[in-house]
């Protein structure tokens, strides 16, 4: 009698050759863009474009990802275009934009110079953004079966329409903006920081010492990494498929969530949870080459499995959204490699358990990185409970529970097994 073979997990939001495609643009725009002289910004114009559009040109002619039901896009039909519905969705976009440049204005923190890449790439960048705004709204608005998007509604109450306002809407829309608000500056900032860092450092640097190369292949996945999260923050869009469905509710979710991120991160992991006492690995095995060889290897493997988790979502990366279920790649595997990996990596290079202060400071600096490591539980656990309000994602995660390559995980550390939601369970 042989095993019946184990079920495939629920289907993916988007593929593997998506990533490869938008990875290989990637790269081929650091090939190219070799001895350019091309200033950070142009760089990372350049390399978030060369990345995004073979994704989107294979999202739309082979995976046609508008037709997904998800969408809300019908069939399109070639009707007279409802030039004052359209007016009012480009209102409310216009108005969408000028509410976050006036909280940017507002706001001390971005007045750091640390944001300037950012806003020199809006000088180029949105102008051009704002031209193709018009087409896709009037196509867009064609094709949905219900065209009351959160543009319209935010166009309704710009305009003093209270009446037609559909505040939930409106809400989940506010949301999503503010999100992108926030996390797009910086990784904007980070991404070209780090290609124009990969750009001036030639593979000669990489090859004087296993460290070295260790050091480059960490830069090289956080490049990666940081080229699939940029560009996954400006592609909402509703005909790939790639818009936000809905917006984490949970505010423990969203305090997780940005602690790990500048400003705040400033405070708490400098201030409360800094487990860095400046040794690292190397000092730790010291001249020892096959433990450097070994230790280093880890280290990269376990960027590389972070890099490909989060390229794996394509076009559709986003902290505190539900953009689609990802369940190929590292995803068939655990529910969140993205976190695992990095959290091991932080391990890998830090040792906060290797100091020369003795015993008790090594205690206390790993228990300090064990904190850093309880927040990714909970961001985890807050991305379940939103993402369980989707059948897709309970199927996906009941699926990893009894099938995953990694659920003896959960099996050592109970809190890291998925509880469904009682309504899933009931169901």
């Amino acid at each position: 009698m042989t095993d019946s073979p184990r079920p495939a997990p629920p289907v993916s939001a988007t593929s593997q050759v998506t990533m490869l495609l938008g990875l290989a643009g990637y790269l081929s725009a650091l090939l190219l863009m070799q001895n350019s002289g091309a200033g950070r910004v142009e760089v990372g114009i350049t390399a978030m474009l060369a990345t995004a559009l073979p994704m989107l040109a294979y999202e739309l002619l082979v995976l046609r990802t508008y037709a997904d039901a998800a969408t809300g896009l019908g069939r399109l039909q070639w009707r007279p275009v409802n030039w004052r519905r359209v007016l009012v969705k480009l209102t409310g976009l216009c108005a969408t934009l000028g509410a976050v440049a006036a909280a940017y204005w507002l706001f001390p923190e971005y007045h750091r110079s640390f944001y300037a890449p950012f806003w020199d790439a809006c000088r180029i960048v949105l102008p051009v953004i704002l031209v193709l705004a018009v087409p896709y709204f009037i196509v867009v608005d064609l094709w949905m079966e219900a065209p009351g998007d959160g543009y319209l509604h935010a166009g309704h109450l710009v305009l003093g329409r209270l009446d037609k306002v559909d505040w939930d809407v409106l809400r989940d829309y506010g949301l999503g903006w503010l999100i992108k608000g926030f996390f797009l500056p910086l990784m904007f900032v980070y991404f070209s920081g780090n290609a124009s860092y990969l750009l001036k450092t030639p593979l000669t640097a990489a090859m004087e010492s296993f460290p070295a190369f260790v050091s480059y292949m960490g830069r090289m996945t956080v490049g990666i990494d940081l080229a699939f999260v940029s560009i996954g923050y400006v592609l909402t869009l509703r005909i790939t498929n790639s818009h936000i469905r809905s917006c984490n509710p949970l505010f423990w979710g969203w305090a997780v969530t940005l602690a790990m991120y500048v400003p705040f991160f400033s405070v708490i992991g400098r201030k409360y949870l800094e487990y860095n006492d400046g040794l690292g690995w190397l000092d730790m095995l010291g001249g020892w080459g096959p433990g450097i060889v070994l230790w280093g290897g880890a280290i990269i493997a376990a960027k590389v499995l972070w890099a490909w988790a989060n390229a794996s979502f394509g076009i559709r990366f986003s902290n505190l959204t539900h953009r689609g279920i990802i369940t190929n790649g590292p995803y068939r595997w655990t529910r969140h490699p993205s976190y695992l990996f990095k959290n091991i990596s932080w391990w890998l290079l830090s040792v906060p358990f290797f100091t020369t202060e003795g015993a008790s400071e090594a205690l206390r600096l790993s228990l300090l990185l064990l904190g850093i490591n309880g927040i990714y539980v909970l961001r985890a656990k807050a991305e379940e409970r939103h993402l369980s309000e989707d059948p897709a994602y309970v199927a996906y995660a009941l699926w990893i529970e009894r099938h995953g390559k990694l659920r003896w995980l959960g099996r050592l550390l109970p809190v890291l097994r998925y509880a469904p939601p009682a309504t899933a369970a009931a169901r």
